[in-house]
């Protein structure tokens, strides 16, 4: 008999990352992320995947490898703390990362080198090693912090202020570390070239560019050459492509910072842009089982390949160097990284309503390589999405839902309207844990792609000066589509949750309809005034989407702001928030927490310690389980 799909059950899960193919393309290695229970965390340790046969094994068990680099085609270099030595460091405050090389036929990792920072992206050539390391600039105190910047802090990362991400170089064979970028210059990404590194970076004292600058650094002198100004245009990528140098960016005069980029050849110095590509490049599609180390974009002699959101999947892209787009291979999922190399594209994908697993694509047929969570879906009920297209006000949207498991035509049951993020995401039919615990425990669980989402183009994902108006309408059509479809749904038990843009959702119904019997808003957003200034993207992305500021036009931010309507609101509602999210800070949901309060609307609030925007996807495996269980015993009580 089938087991059903518990809350618990993503600590079972097995979430293979990273992939990599080593520069003579025989072999790859990737990590496999895996939850500690125990130790309340997420150990990882490197494996080997030979890419002529595609088989695979298990390289490390340190259990806390992920971050690495090919050497050359038999050797990594990696990443860890293994050395008592710096281990009481660390301890002792001091901040270190210890670097390790192992062969790809086993035996005991060695210890290499150590550096005096934390260190993030790094790449191999020959005796040197490139690396992006956090260096501070002024000390950090442990009684009070001193903000004197914009962003003065980051999802994810903390307080930034006075803190950058700089390129730096270790020398193997001198034993030396020499820093690469200017003075409070914020590295944000960079690629290695043949006989150049490209890198994007962004230099301030006082409030940070979204618009970084293009450099090109020589490997043997480390000469500095800027290729495109700062402030000029957003840079998503950057190589070189028949001698030439090729970028993704956006000079976002439309549609602003969320814009598609668009491909360009950097010619004598000019940009030449050589062909409109209005899709994103890079996966938008929603889960919370997923790990996507490694990169969305990589090339060889002739193509640049990417991955692109079109409509409800993730596709495997390609461009020649005269801007000519091709889609290599397109089907119903998720791909999450790629890499290239031995005449075929690598990647990690959720494929068939699975978990994710190491895929081949070569000669235009795709081959799964590894199993890690098939014999665990082989005993879930793994609830199947249906889906089909509904037209509300002239535009197609897409429907998709899950009946509960074990459905009988004949009963009635709950179901639940869930929102996405971003607000540019996308829902697709792939696999989804929160939802397929919900439709295991009951719950009919049904999901849209509003106007805002990404897949469809820049003019669809434009919602400026529009949030609660029509992607709302596309939320209760598809309500009132999936409540004619379905007549098994009690339409006095349908709820409403959703998270960051989706928590924005749930905050905008509960003041706007009471058609919905309970909602849980996570990470939500409910006065864009005080948001835009708390969060670490506030004063662009938000001062954007709502086409206003709070001096000039706080009307704007007002009017689509949730809190207006909160004297509303009647629908009980659970608030789950994250003390460390600075993206969207949780003054919003105890602003919101309050206002219900205070009107005498059933209210609760779950406030996690530690944790940020990224709760429900890579929070503290204690921490995920207690958030699922907090929705559970809340729809539980209000449409049970």
């Amino acid at each position: 008999m089938m087991k059903k799909i518990d809350i618990r059950d993503f600590m079972n899960y097995h979430y293979p990352t990273g992939l990599t193919a080593a520069p003579d393309g025989r072999h790859g290695a990737f990590a496999v992320v895996d939850v500690n229970e125990k130790e309340n965390c997420y150990d990882s340790c490197l494996w080997t995947m030979d890419l002529s046969d595609g088989s695979v094994r298990k390289l490390t068990s340190g259990r806390k490898e992920r971050n690495f680099s090919w050497i050359d085609g038999e050797t990594l270099l990696f990443t860890g703390c293994r050395e008592k030595e710096y281990k009481d460091k660390i301890e002792d405050g001091e901040t270190w990362t210890c670097f390790y090389t192992i062969g790809l036929h086993g035996g005991e990792a060695e210890f290499a080198f150590a550096v005096p920072y934390a260190v993030g992206k790094f790449a191999v050539c020959g005796n040197k090693v490139f690396m992006s390391v956090k260096y501070e600039y002024a000390k950090e105190e442990k009684d009070y912090e001193v903000f004197d910047e914009l962003p003065f802090w980051a999802n994810g990362k903390g307080v930034v202020n006075k803190k950058r991400n700089r390129l730096a170089v270790y020398d193997r064979e001198k034993g030396e570390l020499e820093i690469l970028s200017p003075e409070y210059e914020t590295v944000e990404n960079f690629w290695l070239e043949d006989g150049c590194l490209l890198y994007t970076g962004v230099q301030y004292t006082d409030m940070k560019s979204w618009r970084p600058g293009l450099y090109r650094v020589g490997l043997e002198a480390y000469e500095r050459e800027m290729l495109i100004s700062q402030d000029r245009m957003r840079i998503d990528y950057a190589c070189v492509l028949k001698g030439q140098v090729m970028l993704f960016g956006s000079e976002m005069k439309t549609y602003g910072i969320n814009e598609n980029p668009q491909l360009f050849r950097l010619e004598d110095g000019a940009l030449k842009e050589l062909a409109f590509f209005d899709r994103s490049i890079h996966n938008s599609i929603c889960s919370d089982c997923k790990f996507a180390d490694g990169e969305g974009i990589v090339h060889d002699d002739e193509k640049i390949y990417f991955i692109s959101t079109f409509r409800k999947q993730s596709v495997i892209c390609a461009v020649d160097a005269e801007g000519r787009f091709e889609t290599l291979y397109d089907r119903q999922g998720s791909v999450h990284t790629l890499s290239q190399g031995a005449g075929a594209v690598w990647y990690t994908a959720m494929r068939d309503m699975g978990l994710t697993e190491i895929y081949r694509l070569k000669n235009g047929n795709e081959e799964k390589l590894t199993a890690f969570n098939d014999g665990l879906l082989a005993e879930r009920d793994v609830c199947p999405v249906e889906e089909f297209t509904f037209t509300y006000k002239d535009v197609e949207l897409d429907g998709y839902v899950m009946k509960p498991a074990g459905f009988d035509p004949e009963k009635k049951y709950p179901a639940i309207l869930t929102v996405h993020g971003g607000p540019r995401a996308t829902f697709g039919p792939v696999f989804f844990h929160e939802s397929q615990a919900f439709a295991n425990a009951g719950y009919f669980v049904f999901f849209t792609n509003p106007v805002g989402s990404d897949g469809r183009g820049n003019a669809f994902a434009d919602l400026s000066g529009r949030y609660g108006t029509v992607d709302f309408e596309n939320c209760l059509a598809m309500t009132d589509e999936v409540l004619k479809r379905y007549p098994q749904i009690d339409e006095k038990r349908v709820g409403i949750m959703g998270g960051s843009y989706g928590g924005f959702m749930c905050n905008w119904a509960i003041g706007n309809t009471d058609r919905f019997a309970a909602a849980a808003s996570q990470r939500s957003i409910s006065n864009w005034i005080s948001l835009s200034m708390t969060t670490d993207i506030g004063y662009s992305f938000d001062l954007q989407e709502t086409d206003g500021d709070p001096w000039n036009s706080p009307d704007k931010m007002w009017v689509c702001s949730p809190l207006k309507y909160a004297n509303k609101a009647k629908t009980p509602t659970l608030f789950i928030q994250s003390d460390e999210d600075y993206r969207c800070y949780m003054g919003d949901a105890l602003q919101m927490f309050s206002a219900l309060k205070y009107f005498g609307v059933e209210t609760r609030m779950c406030l996690f310690h530690g944790e940020n925007h990224e709760l429900s996807r890579s929070g503290k495996p204690s921490h995920r389980l207690r958030r699922l269980s907090e929705m559970m015993e809340w729809f539980e009580k209000y449409l049970k």
